[in-house]
């Protein structure tokens, strides 16, 4: 995957993981990652792990999660969904259409460019002079241009998908760094309001969920500049 464009799981050392969980307020099928969570992460530490990344490669496939439960003695429905949060931390990159309110104009001068996802632009938008050069190349608007290098970048933090990234641009806090620096009180108030308005989404946040992307936020490169 693109270089910067996810946190650096190696700098996510499985104790923070682990307070994480401990302090979420986890769905009904995330819930059995709280379950003997201190026995259990002391078995995963006596197994050589010691942050995000070793867990992810040593959960690398299903099949690797099946062998690493068989050989550590945890329960598999447990492992596998630990599996699930561990690549929840790798988001996947967002098809640029799924973002509410870009042009399809827009859309096909990217696409006839190879320019389908977040990934692909991520590659080309990090500097002015980058998005200067694709404005001209695509004659897409400038403007454009920084609206989708700004979705991009808050769509790179885990839970931030194309909706609720729509929502963060909306709200001012528009960029990984911004975020990073938020309060989660008036941020969530925010976007609330927004949703209010504009009815983006019928789903149900709370202010702990906005907390955390704030939390996530901070592991994420700042490698856009603006």
């Amino acid at each position: 995957m693109v270089d910067d464009y996810y946190i650096d799981l190696e700098k996510y050392p499985l104790i923070k993981f682990k307070q994480e969980l401990t302090e979420a307020d986890l769905l009904p099928s995330r819930k059995i990652l709280k379950e003997q969570i201190d026995t259990r992460f002391k078995i995963l530490e006596s197994k050589g792990i010691k942050n995000l990344s070793d867990l992810s490669t040593s959960l690398k496939t299903p099949k690797k999660a099946k062998e690493f439960a068989e050989r550590s003695g945890l329960p598999q429905d447990y492992i596998l969904i630990l599996r699930r949060e561990v690549n929840s931390y790798l988001p996947k990159p967002v098809h640029l259409e799924k973002f509410p309110g870009i042009e399809k104009d827009t859309l096909n001068k990217l696409n006839s460019k190879g320019i389908k996802n977040t990934a692909h632009l991520f590659k080309i938008i990090k500097t002015q002079e980058d998005r200067a050069k694709l404005a001209a190349e695509t004659k897409i608007s400038p403007e454009e241009i920084l609206e989708l290098t700004k979705l991009t970048d808050l769509s790179r933090v885990k839970w931030i998908g194309p909706i609720f990234a729509r929502m963060f641009l909306d709200s001012g806090t528009d960029t990984v760094k911004k975020l990073s620096n938020a309060d989660a009180k008036a941020l969530y108030g925010k976007l609330i309001q927004i949703n209010n308005e504009k009815r983006y989404t019928k789903g149900r946040f709370i202010e702990s969920d906005v907390e955390l992307c704030i939390k996530v936020s901070k592991m994420v490169p700042m490698t856009i500049i603006y």
